[in-house]
């Protein structure tokens, strides 16, 4: 709250007029009472505590109902709080009261926006800046808006235009820094989060925000001081509480990194199991903030059976969930459809827009038996495209949430579905504590990030027969149910778009080997394949997609390591790329002679992809579903001969893939043969069906 509207807004108090004097039914109230309850409302607000001020508020509004500042500030005690309904009624009270003031439209479209009633939250904020003309705080909160639309330009010149009135405002700096880092222009980020300290070095936000990018660009350390500093600053800021104590390094150095860091997460778990008991409803609205903002999701990229991990992470989640969201930790039961009823399945995403889950899990909304089944959609994100409306018009329901948890919670209840089923656990931390509730009879994960939920309201995992080992089982915490095939109806590439990156030219007899996988997967253990390649084929090159600098200066190093053990130089024949768009990424698939798959994490849709251009595929399976996913598509297509039985083969086979043309030749004239069976397979979908009704009876 601006000190400028508390000045003036004390001096109506302390001098209030007859109307303030008296209240409707003449009954007087003590000048000097009122200034007391108002400057002791005003102090113990303006240091930070709205749920004390809160009853003072009251008490004035008893005595004067007509006071339409009290209402304003009251208004934003209840949206400091969270709680965006009560702010709306009362700066909606303030607004009749006192006139279309600024201040109050400002906050309305603030909390409206908070509500997920953007519409709403627009028509205010203009009015707001009609009347305040050139305020760059309203500025600030049309940038806000349009940057939750993803409307990043337009949001950034709301930023830009709000920085031209007041370079000073370090809120903007801040605004700034959160848009760049959204869109992963993480240089400008830092700067913006760095001005917004220099102008207000108690900015605690923008030391967990530096923390966040320190933490995305493999700097683990730094992140953690980042995230003490914002603690120093703001004892019971939990986000920072939490992301300091479950910070994972995103790229390891070296094999011997990964246990420190995996003992780190869990003694930081058990930390919070055992000592974080939030009980006041403020602790409890940025608890859930905290849980809303992180996930464990690096944890999964380090080669291990991550079972009793989940199933902690899982325990803290479920406590939380249900301090938050009281009242849904009770069995649901399952009504057997009558004759001619459908059974209702509801499919809870953030991302079946543009994204990998769409092309794996969408088949499974638009091609199901809208006869024997409703399908309903709950969409959490906010991105709006063609295969967003492929989904939506392939849906019985859709509902368009946005990240907005107690608004999904809602919907869902209102609902009722049989069967509710999440696409992409473990991906966005919006669901975190959502997804522990028990909002339907029947829960069930997909797998589109192929880890159990470790939760114990999951009742079920889908996964694919074809990847999974017999014993796969002891990998779930839910019941696994194995899909026929390949577990997804996987749309055709559009492989005819393909556009050349940057860099991926090549000199006659080059032979080259490209990983498609995100750097995070690749781990030191097995960093030798390349350099042991390269001895074998001096003219082999491998080509890496490099999401990040730090992260990229790590895998470098680590390169240069091993090639150096071999006397050979990395730089010779390593190329990075930076990240691609989705047709560039195309061209790089199509300018490779071979595909190396991860090895500890293999790749789904990439494999996919790359199939679609004929391309051989080395892979070499672990234990769990997410090491096995290129083996179960190649053994799909009855392809063994590029499938590896430990390390050494799998280098023997890529050696011989350089060095035999005709062997690539006939690999690559077997996938072209088969290929057409990997795409819009509907036998998963038909499968799932027959679940479904089976589970419901």
């Amino acid at each position: 709250m601006e000190t400028l509207f508390w000045f003036k807004l004390c001096s109506t108090v302390l001098e209030p007029s007859q109307s303030f004097a008296n209240n409707r039914n003449g009954h007087p109230m003590d000048k000097t009472r009122l200034a007391q309850l108002f400057q002791h409302a005003s102090q113990i607000h303006r240091a930070g505590d709205p749920a004390s001020a809160e009853p003072i508020y009251q008490e004035i509004i008893q005595f004067y109902p007509d006071f339409a500042d009290i209402w304003h500030l009251w208004g934003i005690a209840a949206q400091e709080m969270g709680h965006h309904e009560q702010a709306v009624e009362r700066f909606v009270r303030a607004i009749g009261i006192g006139g279309e003031q600024a201040d109050s439209l400002h906050c309305l479209g603030r909390s409206y926006q908070a509500l997920g009633r953007l519409t709403s939250a627009l028509n205010c904020l203009n009015q707001a800046l009609e009347k305040s003309p050139g305020n760059p705080h309203i500025m600030a909160s049309l940038g806000l808006l349009a940057q939750e639309e993803k409307a990043f330009q337009r949001a950034e010149s709301w930023y830009l235009q709000a920085l031209s009135i007041q370079e000073t405002f370090p809120q903007i700096h801040f605004n700034l820094g959160t848009l760049c880092r959204e869109q992963s222009r993480n240089t400008e980020a830092k700067h913006h989060f760095q001005r917004a300290l220099a102008l207000d070095p108690g900015h605690w936000k923008a030391h967990f925000n530096l923390g966040l990018i320190a933490q995305l660009d493999n700097q683990t350390q730094q992140a953690i001081d980042y995230y003490e500093q914002a603690l120093r600053l703001k004892p019971d800021y939990w986000r920072a509480h939490w992301a300091m104590l479950l910070v994972l390094p995103t790229c390891f150095s070296a094999e011997e990194e990964i246990i420190p860091a995996r003992n780190r997460w869990l003694a930081g778990v058990e930390e919070l199991s055992q000592n974080f008991h939030p009980q006041q409803a403020k602790d409890l609205e940025e608890t859930r903030h905290a849980c809303e903002s992180t996930t464990n999701f690096h944890l999964h990229y380090q080669g291990q059976n991550d079972l009793s991990a989940q199933i902690a992470q899982g325990r803290l989640m479920t406590r939380i969930a249900h301090l938050v969201f009281p009242g849904y930790d009770q069995p649901l039961s399952c009504t057997i459809p009558k004759a001619g009823e459908k059974i209702h399945v509801a499919f809870v995403s953030s991302f079946l827009h543009g994204h990998s889950i769409f092309k794996t899990h969408s088949g499974f909304i638009i091609h199901m038996d809208h006869k024997l089944f409703f399908v309903s959609v709950f969409y959490t994100g906010t991105i709006q495209d063609e295969s967003l409306k492929r989904v939506r018009e392939g849906s019985d329901a859709f509902h368009a949430i946005g990240a907005q948890s107690h608004l999904l919670i809602e919907a869902i209840r209102v609902a009722r579905p049989d069967i509710l089923i999440y696409t992409d656990l473990g991906m966005d931390p919006m669901l975190n504590l959502v997804s522990a509730l028990r909002l339907a009879p029947i829960q069930i994960n997909a797998g589109g990030h192929p880890i159990t939920s470790g939760l114990a309201n999951m009742d079920y995992f889908l996964s694919s027969d074809a990847m999974e080992l017999p014993h796969a089982q002891a990998h779930y915490s839910e019941t696994l149910i194995r899909l026929p095939n390949l577990a997804h109806c996987y749309p055709t590439p559009r492989f005819e778009r393909a556009e050349p990156p940057a860099g991926s030219e090549r000199l006659p007899g080059d032979v080259i080997y490209c990983n498609l996988q995100n750097l995070i997967k690749l781990l030191p253990r097995h960093d030798g394949i390349y350099p042991a390649i390269a001895r074998e084929i001096p003219n082999a090159r491998f080509w890496f997609i490099v999401p990040g600098e730090n992260l990229g200066t790590t895998f470098r190093t680590r390169l240069e390591r091993a090639f150096g053990n071999l006397g050979l130089d990395y730089e010779t024949h390593c190329r990075f790329f930076p990240p691609l768009g989705h047709y560039q990424f195309f061209g790089l698939i199509q300018a490779a002679d071979i595909i190396l798959d991860g090895i500890a994490w293999s790749g789904n849709n990439s494999s996919m992809e790359a199939l679609a251009f004929d391309k051989p595929i080395v892979t070499l399976p672990g234990e769990t579903f997410r090491s096995r996913h290129t083996y179960g598509i190649l053994t799909h297509l009855g392809i063994t001969a590029t499938q590896a039985q430990d390390l050494d083969h799998f280098i023997a086979i890529a050696i011989r893939l350089g060095k035999d043309i005709a062997f690539r030749t006939e690999v690559s004239r077997t996938v072209a043969a088969e290929k057409h069976r990997l795409y819009n397979d509907q036998e998963p979908v038909r499968g799932l069906e027959k679940a479904l009704v089976a589970l419901v009876g």
